[in-house]
């Protein structure tokens, strides 16, 4: 009899145990938590946090350019840069320096049709001094060199019109071109041929574990001669020590007439 009733006693234990347990809810399995701030406060803040910051990136739009580039902290940019222009077959790799004061250095390499471009094979692996004022602003070239602002963080914010945070690393909404600056320039008179529904257009934003911003990705429009596709932009090595210095005079020769027409 007392066995039985402590063998009742026990069974009684194991159930209320075993109830117990089932009554507490497991915490659900869940990915990195949300944000709790608006989604514009977290690219406002992500972008406050890398201003006036060196940084370097990489650029791809769709299949027709990629590239690479860094900036420091005085706004002082660099580029590497492949452009396919399409049915004529060329394509065009540049090495493109921008010092703050309109100062553009330029190395050009044009594969078969480089020969064919007169004065450019008198150039050699020296840099090429461009003269700025000489470029057609509604040109290939507007894509081509790199503004002191046309890579930062915060100048991509600036157009942002509408955001929403998809997690705590992302952020997706809609950005008005006309209005935020994109690592390619685009003609101010080819923007002002899209329609207002074409300007403004989707973007995704990925953040790192700091809130800063560390990729882009934005669906751009059929412009400037560009077909309608993504382009994606990473951004890395903020604060990082970068120097970007003119070449020295013996490493430069000033580009040839021939510069302005072949990227008019």
């Amino acid at each position: 009899m007392k066995r039985s009733r402590l063998a009742a006693t026990g069974a009684a234990v194991l159930a209320t145990l075993m109830f117990a347990s089932a009554c507490v809810q497991k915490p659900a399995a869940t990915d990195t938590p949300a944000p709790t701030k608006p989604a514009m406060q977290v690219l406002t803040e992500a972008a406050d946090k890398t201003k006036g910051q060196s940084f370097k990136y990489t650029l791809a739009y769709g299949e027709i350019l990629t590239g690479s580039g860094t900036r420091d902290d005085k706004g002082n940019a660099t580029r590497d840069i492949t452009v396919k222009t399409g049915a004529n077959g060329l394509s065009i790799v540049a090495k493109i320096m921008n010092i703050v004061g309109d100062r553009i250095f330029a190395k050009l390499d044009l594969g078969a049709f480089g020969a064919a471009v007169p004065g450019l094979g008198n150039v050699g692996d020296r840099w090429m001094v461009v003269n700025g004022s000489k470029l057609n602003p509604n040109s290939l070239s507007a894509s081509l060199v790199p503004t002191p602002d046309s890579s930062t963080v915060d100048s991509f914010v600036k157009g942002v019109v509408t955001a929403e945070n998809v997690s705590a690393t992302e952020v997706k909404g809609t950005v008005d071109l006309t209005k935020g600056a994109t690592p390619v320039a685009l003609p101010a008179s080819e923007m002002a041929k899209l329609t207002p529904e074409q300007k403004v257009v989707a973007f995704t934003a990925t953040l790192d574990s700091q809130g800063r911003m560390v990729k882009t990705v934005v669906n751009m429009p059929a412009v400037a001669g560009y077909p309608a596709a993504p382009l994606t932009t990473t951004y890395s090595d903020f604060g990082s020590a970068i120097t970007i210095t003119m070449p020295p005079e013996y490493q430069s020769v000033d580009a040839p007439e021939t510069i302005y027409l072949l990227l008019p």
